[in-house]
């Protein structure tokens, strides 16, 4: 992707913002009806987990045909394609009043955002060519910060009861409507010899999907649970029980926002243990002392912690120089989704037996994880 001057380059680089700013939005909008959701089809917390089970089923399935379609189509093209199909499976997701349909409609939507996520970290690091800086977090910081204005307009919709169908199907056709009068510009792509779907990851590959997992567990925890954790552990009134995820998106949409500033100052490495403990003690607190200020705070420590984990993990990704990007991106990713396959059965059947506190232990565990596998990616690196 060649842009010619700089008003070109900050072009494409907004466009590929806005793109994270839309699926921040999709993200949020979803998780934040989920006790809706559970309420309308009378699921416990182990049929809850089962139902969520089918996002990241989806996620993982569409792994494949997403690199694919990115390196065949090219990652505009696809953008605009996948979010407009996000947005149709998100108003779909309302509309469900079954837990079948609603399983088929949100795997559905895991693989829409599979394909938006690859797509969007593809142009994401073709735009990052161009400057000599890391830039990669802070479109992670847009797509927080998306999130974050996502739940504060879900607090306002839900504290008014209005429905989850009149919510999504409206933000679904608002981010339709927008994605049809973007002006995207995609050179043509040339036919050239048959495009694996797939690429085997090398141990560096192998590593940082595993990091990605630990992450993308405890994330998919916050996102499916922290509004049910705030209002049946925490017992938060109904107008408060959106206060973990939010403040969890302000500090990982902070931490996004200056990461990349962070990463060049200190290091990619050291800043990944240093996230991976900091979340670790939010997971560990929140646990602990399962009251509102303790446990808000625990969600402000995750939300600092987690904000650089995948931003960095797909960075140093990008790096080999054995596969094209969007490969070795969906390499790390489809070990990482593992993550959110993982955490709604792993939570909810734990928190069904044991509570959910005792969930948040397993899920400081994790986190601690993260540190012994950044320090063998490192390890790894330094002889390849």
């Amino acid at each position: 992707m060649r842009e010619s001057g700089l008003a070109g380059r900050k072009q494409q680089r907004w466009m590929v913002t806005i793109f994270f700013f839309f699926s921040g939005i999709i993200a949020a909008t979803w998780s934040s009806r989920i006790p809706d959701i559970q309420a309308k089809l009378s699921l416990n917390n182990a049929g809850l987990g089962t139902v969520l089970f089918a996002v990241p089923v989806g996620l993982v399935t569409g792994l494949s045909f997403s690199s694919w379609a990115v390196v065949s189509f090219g990652a505009k093209r696809m953008l605009l394609v996948s979010c407009l199909l996000a947005s149709v499976f998100l108003a779909l997701a309302g509309l469900a009043n079954t837990s079948f349909l609603l399983m088929l409609v949100i795997f559905c939507l895991g693989i829409t955002r599979t394909l938006i996520n690859l797509s969007a970290n593809t142009a994401a690091l073709e735009v990052q060519q161009w400057y000599d800086r890391p830039i990669l977090a802070s479109f992670h910081g847009m797509w927080s910060l998306a999130c974050f204005g996502a739940a504060g307009i879900s607090a306002v919709v839900i504290a008014y009861g209005i429905n989850p169908m009149f919510h999504f199907v409206s933000v679904a056709f608002f981010i339709a409507i927008i994605t049809l009068l973007l002006p995207l510009k995609q050179k043509a792509t040339q036919a050239t010899e048959r495009r694996p779907f797939f690429v085997m990851p090398d141990k560096y590959l192998f590593l940082l999907g595993l990091m990605g997992l630990c992450s993308m567990m405890c994330e998919g925890a916050v996102f499916d649970w922290s509004v049910n954790y705030f209002e049946k552990v925490v017992g938060a009134k109904k107008s408060m029980v959106m206060t973990g995820y939010i403040f969890f998106m302000i500090t990982m949409a902070g931490g996004r926002l200056v990461g990349d500033w962070l990463m060049h100052s200190f290091g990619v490495y050291r800043m990944l243990v240093i996230c991976a403990s900091l979340m670790a003690a939010g997971f560990f607190l929140a646990a602990s002392f399962p009251f509102f200020i303790p446990t808000a705070t625990g969600f402000l420590l995750i939300g600092m912690g987690d904000s650089i984990l995948v931003p960095a993990i797909y960075m140093l990704a990008s790096k080999t120089r054995k596969m094209p990007t969007s490969y070795a991106l969906s390499s790390v990713t489809l070990i990482g989704y593992g993550g959110f396959i993982i955490s709604p059965l792993l939570i909810g059947n734990v928190s069904q037996h044991w509570g959910m506190p005792a969930a948040f232990f397993i899920l400081t565990g994790i986190s601690l994880l993260l540190i012994i596998l950044t320090l063998l990616v490192k390890k790894t690196a330094a002889r390849t």
